[in-house]
């Protein structure tokens, strides 16, 4: 029977080149599950595989979109199903690559609700935040939940709160009957066999890494290929695109009118600082939130 491999671990640890190998020595297809590997056009920003790679095992999950549309765990999940039943179909395994958690996750669990995202109702909400405020977001939410809302959800996080109030208004259900019918939903690959490996670094030496990989996309060209994504309107303000690491610090660097030598560096340095940042953050989520049968230590 084919089995589903995971390599999870954090940004910078050396997934593409372990996936490699492993890739080559157990007859796999790699499936990405890294969410800013799924735009178009946003290479080197996010270190995709290069074309040598992606020629010497088949690559899935990457190009699927371009920056400025939308793009879901349901929409990724259903894609991910499809690819799946198309390499076992080959007599491959699958090996799942990434570091973006919550896409990990939905092979092991359940990890989106059944409802179907409206961009008007989205608008209508960010009408009422523009026009009235977050406060009015929040009082709007705890009306729709009268029995209260979660301890679990963050109200001093406005995006946190618009997206609840968005399941609220779709569905026309309180969160604690959302979450019921969450806890119903059968879990992803039920079926399938799973072997989960985690790749851990010394934060020190992941830090000398992400160091040198900011210097080398600087070098290969990130300030051009954001300029591009701005010149053609891939990137918007506030999408998940342009917040993405590399990507929105390089668009504050170009909106300023001095791009000064010591400009540069700073662009570099704040690069590499929230990068480490959102290692510990991945370092966190992986330790609480998922469970691995190896871990490959360096």
């Amino acid at each position: 029977m084919k089995r589903l491999y995971i390599l999870a671990g954090p940004t910078a640890s050396g997934k593409s080149d372990y996936a490699l190998e492993f890739a080559t020595q157990h007859a796999c297809e790699i499936l990405s599950c890294d969410a800013s590997a799924f735009y178009k056009g946003m290479d080197i920003g996010t270190a995709k595989p290069s074309k040598v790679q992606q020629t010497c095992v088949p690559h899935w999950g990457i190009d699927l979109i371009y920056p400025n549309e939308y793009f879901s765990i349901k929409n990724y999940l259903t894609y991910a199903q499809r690819c799946v039943s198309e390499i076992f179909s080959r007599e491959h395994n699958v090996l799942v690559v990434g570091g973006s958690g919550f896409y990990l996750k939905s092979f092991l669990a359940p990890v989106a609700d059944e409802y179907e995202d409206k961009t008007s109702i989205m608008q209508e909400i960010n009408r009422w935040e523009e026009q009235m405020g977050a406060d009015f977001i929040l009082k709007k939410l705890k009306m729709f939940n009268p029995l209260g809302l979660p301890g679990s959800l963050d109200i001093c996080n406005l995006r946190k709160v618009k997206k609840a109030l968005l399941r609220c208004l779709t569905t026309g259900l309180p969160l604690h009957a959302l979450h019921k019918n969450f806890e119903r939903l059968q879990t992803p690959f039920v079926h399938v066999p799973k072997y989960a490996i985690c790749i851990l670094w010394p934060l020190e030496l992941l830090k000398l890494r992400v160091q040198k990989r900011t210097k080398h996309m600087l070098l290969s060209g990130l300030i051009e290929e954001v300029r591009f994504l701005l010149e053609n309107n891939y990137l918007l303000e506030n999408t998940p695109a342009a917040l993405t690491i590399g990507y929105r610090e390089t668009v504050r660097f170009l909106t300023q009118t001095r791009q000064s030598k010591q400009d540069l560096c700073a662009l570099e340095e704040q690069i590499f600082h929230n990068t480490c940042q959102l290692i510990k953050k991945q370092n966190t989520w992986l330790r609480h939130q998922l469970q691995f049968d190896a871990y490959l230590y360096y």
